[in-house]
């Protein structure tokens, strides 16, 4: 669970921890927030109103405008700010409603949090909080759901201590390098399992309980892959809590068991050899790939890099799966970099292709 949330954390995916009531849930979060070098800013919605998350209308030059918190700048002047955003399900609806600005455009009235604001929340389930609402599909959406676990020897051994020397796990520790090529294979993953599964693509539960926590759709499967990108490749574990927590328990369940029995190449290995492929395995294990070699190709933008991609694509085509190698190629050959040159396999093998796009320059 807690490497769950670290990937959401440094992903920048707003996530929110569900759990009963007087579980130390603010405690701990407040506590791995600033271990993790995180300025926390924690917002009790129970008791706040609307204004309290827009600011109030002020003139200002002739114009009116919304006065700036000073929680919201306080994070905007810390180089890695967290908001905490507690007891959510206490919100009264109109303060929900302006609460989902937040979450989604990170806008706090006028004032844009940067990109290095992460967002976290808790809830008590709305059958256990004071005067609790349901939160409404839109709403949770866009978060990523934890149901919140701590044991109860941490919790003992907290407790002598008055909870000052609580262990925070290192959050580097526990994820993956989270560079671009570790992006590149996770969106790579997802796009490939929803070629396959289309029904899986957007579905709002018509259970209100369920459509109040994850569920498919283009944006959760977007955080999905955003959190999958951090974590390591084999923390299956993790994987499934994260994936569960964006798009829901039966698309979650379907999604790592697909991903495990894939067992996907590595673009960047592949593009200097494409000879490593075995050409002849599963359509949706080529398709991947193949969407993972043209994102490479996409991101770097430099001619050696398309060149190569471009061979991968012609080294697929070539050996029987002209098909899966279309797609591909069709992106490449509209994104053509300065000074980059076709094979003549490559002419040979997509010759229609570029004859009806209509365009290139060698």
């Amino acid at each position: 669970m807690i490497r769950a949330l670290a990937a959401a954390v440094r992903a920048n995916v707003p996530v929110l921890i569900w759990g009963q009531p007087g579980t130390g849930k603010t405690a701990i979060l407040n506590e791995y927030g600033a271990s993790w070098g995180y300025h926390v800013e924690t917002i009790v919605g129970s008791n706040r109103e609307p204004t309290d998350f827009m600011g109030y209308p002020i003139e200002q030059d002739g114009e009116t405008v919304y006065s700036t918190l000073a929680w919201a700048s306080r994070l905007n002047a810390a180089d890695k700010g967290l908001l905490f955003l507690d007891e959510l399900t206490t919100c009264a609806p109109s303060v929900q409603r302006v609460m989902l600005r937040i979450v989604q455009e990170r806008f706090v009235g006028d004032t844009k949090l940067h990109d290095g604001v992460a967002i976290v929340a808790a809830a008590n389930p709305p059958e256990t909080a004071v005067d609790g609402y349901p939160l409404a599909p839109p709403v949770a959406n866009r978060f990523m759901h934890l149901d919140w676990e701590f044991s109860d020897d941490t919790w003992l051994d907290g407790f002598v201590g008055d909870f000052a020397f609580v262990d925070s796990p290192e959050m580097d520790a526990m994820l993956n390098s989270g560079r671009q090529s570790e992006r590149i294979k996770a969106r790579s993953l997802v796009l490939a399992f929803l070629k396959t599964r289309p029904d899986l693509r957007q579905h709002v539960p018509d259970d209100l309980d369920l459509a109040g926590r994850g569920w498919p759709s283009r944006r959760s499967w977007d955080n999905a892959a955003s959190v999958l990108a951090q974590l390591h490749a084999d923390d299956t574990e993790a994987i499934l809590l994260a994936v569960n927590g964006c798009v829901g328990d039966a698309a979650a369940t379907e999604f790592v068991a697909w991903m495990i029995a894939s067992d996907l190449y590595d673009p960047m290995d592949v593009i200097k050899d494409p000879s490593i492929v075995d050409w002849t395995t599963r359509p949706d294990r080529i398709f991947a790939l193949m969407s993972a070699v043209v994102a490479v190709a996409a991101l770097k933008g430099d001619k050696k890099t398309w060149e190569a991609a471009m061979a991968v694509m012609t080294k697929c085509a070539e050996s029987g799966r002209p098909d899966l190698a279309y797609p591909g190629a069709r992106t490449l050959f509209q994104r053509v970099p300065d000074g980059a040159k076709v094979a003549p396999a490559t002419s040979k093998a997509f010759s229609g292709l570029m004859e009806r796009i209509g365009r290139w320059a060698a």
